[in-house]
């Protein structure tokens, strides 16, 4: 089946901004690829921005939709927190790996698209993700929050961060992780393997104990 213009743009943005990030890929270097000019660029997508946030849809459209169901099938269960968190971020990260369709570098751009959120120069990607899929994970950060030690919000938006951070360290260099484990360690590690891994540190990690945040100017 013949892709449409507007596909054939996304799968080569796609492919770009995950080798080589966002700031780093041209316009230029995405139409020539895609078989398309300037302006069907901004046609469809208005600019280089709106194209980097019809990307982030493709991966957080399935997302939402997945996450939903995962959190609605988590709360119709009575467990421990233990496996409350447990089974809050496998189900995270098996919607994140079915949309990446076991595919790390689709698993990397994930990772970077969040990543690039929370920087200057795509400072209008978080607040398009707030605006857009807002609502279900603030759902998943007070499903996470309900199964942790008891804490104030801004010790939860540090606790809560920081996990953020392992998730996206981690899938956004898997790859090179991977690569890493084999050369020293001569494992073969798959991405279902790291991420299962992955899971067991983030559940300690929610469990930790609380520790108050001290002024140390």
């Amino acid at each position: 089946m013949k892709k449409t213009t507007v596909e054939r743009i996304l799968d080569v943005a796609e492919v770009e901004f995950g080798a080589h990030g966002f700031v780093e890929t041209s316009l230029r270097t995405i139409t020539s690829k895609a078989g398309v000019n300037l302006a069907a660029v901004n046609y469809h997508f208005g600019s280089k921005k709106g194209l980097i946030q019809a990307v982030t849809d493709r991966f957080f459209d399935p997302l939402s939709v997945g996450l939903k169901t995962q959190l609605h099938a988590a709360s119709t269960i009575q467990v421990s927190h233990h496996e409350a968190l447990t089974k809050l971020y496998e189900g995270l990260l098996h919607e994140a790996l079915r949309i990446a369709r076991g595919n790390p570098t689709r698993l990397i751009l994930l990772a970077r698209l969040i990543n690039s959120a929370y920087s200057q120069s795509q400072g209008h990607l978080r607040k398009h993700l707030t605006h857009q899929y807002g609502p279900v994970f603030m759902l998943f950060m007070q499903a996470i929050r309900s199964h942790m030690p008891a804490m104030d919000h801004e010790q939860f938006f540090w606790r809560f961060h920081q996990l953020l951070g392992m998730m996206v360290f981690t899938l956004s260099n898997s790859d090179a992780l991977m690569a890493i484990c084999e050369a020293e360690y001569h494992q073969q590690r798959a991405l279902p393997e790291i991420l299962q891994q992955l899971i067991t540190t983030l559940v300690s990690a929610s469990e930790a104990p609380v520790v108050a945040i001290e002024n140390l100017a």
